[in-house]
Order: structure tokens, then sequence, then C-alpha cells
């Protein structure tokens, strides 16, 4: 019995294609890093009881540009909840570009950048703009996603770790 290449290959490029997935979904700890905001707010990622939206963007990026009216109405929506939404400018972007993109897009959450790019690197794969985590209250990545981010489906997301969260309070 004699196994062909091709298939030999196509079977292990599958078998690495599931582990890649299966790998990179689920949940998986925040870095324990620090977000300045540009108000000079701190976000400790390492401390918990807060949901949050982690959007690394780049003003320059047409889907980042784009994404704005999801991360405001986002902000809007959860702004009574224990929810944080900040967008993280990458290190190459200029201060300048960041404040012009702030007021000319109207952003109402939290901004902070990334001088030095330690907190890019900090998390898993953020290759592209906007790639966006979402961190539940006891600190692990629930989702990340890379480009235009699905207003519909965060915002469902979001809502149900809350929810899960109430319920876990009122079950104690």
């Amino acid at each position: 019995m004699t196994i062909k290449l091709p298939y030999l290959m196509a079977v292990t490029f599958a078998a690495l294609g599931v582990f890649y997935i299966t790998t990179t979904q689920g949940l998986s700890a925040a870095p324990s890093a620090t977000i300045n905001s540009l108000d000079a707010t701190q976000y400790d990622l390492a401390v918990g009881g807060k949901t949050r939206l982690i959007s690394f963007y780049s003003p320059d990026c047409p889907i980042s540009k784009r994404d704005t009216a999801n991360l405001n109405a986002l902000h809007a929506q959860f702004t009574d909840q224990p929810v944080e939404v900040v967008a993280v400018a990458m290190s190459y972007d200029a201060r300048e570009a960041i404040d012009a993109f702030s007021k000319t897009r109207q952003v109402k959450y939290e901004v902070a950048h990334d001088t030095d790019g330690l907190i890019a690197a900090a998390f898993p794969g953020v290759r592209f703009t906007p790639t966006t985590f979402l961190i539940d209250e006891t600190g692990n990545i629930v989702w990340k996603h890379t480009g235009r981010m699905p207003l519909a489906q965060v915002s469902a997301q979001i809502s149900s770790l809350l929810s899960d969260s109430q319920i876990a309070v009122l079950s104690r």
C-alpha cells in the first residue's frame, strides 16, 4: 500500500489547520499589561472585574476608520455597565495623527498610543489593523478578530458576558 505524496500533504495541512484553529480559539489569558490612555487613564489588564474590548488600530487604516462608528456605538450601549472600550494606536502612528483621528471621527471611547510596541507584542497575533480582542471579567481573551468588526456579534457577546457575570454573582 503506497500513500501518494499529495494525499499525505493534504492530510498534514488539514491536521495543522485544525490544530491552529483549536489552539487560537477559546479562552487564553490576557497579557499582564497596563494601557495608558491619551488622557492618562490607566487600564490594568491584570485586574479583573470588567469586560474589555481592546482594538488595535491605525489612523491611516480605512477599516479602522470605518470601525470608529462601531466602537462609539458599543461605548454608548455599555456606558453604564462594567465594560471598557479602548482603542490602541500602533507604535508607528504619530501622536498628531492619532489626535486628529480622534477629533475628526468624534471618538467617544478611550484611546491609547502603544509608543514602544510592547502592548501589541503582548497580545497574540497583532499583525494587522484593526485587530480586536474581547476580554472577560476574569481576564481571559474570549474573542479575537482581525478586520472589520461585526457590531451585532460583538454586542451580543458583550451582553452574554455581562449576563453570565450577573448569574455568577447571584449564584454565590
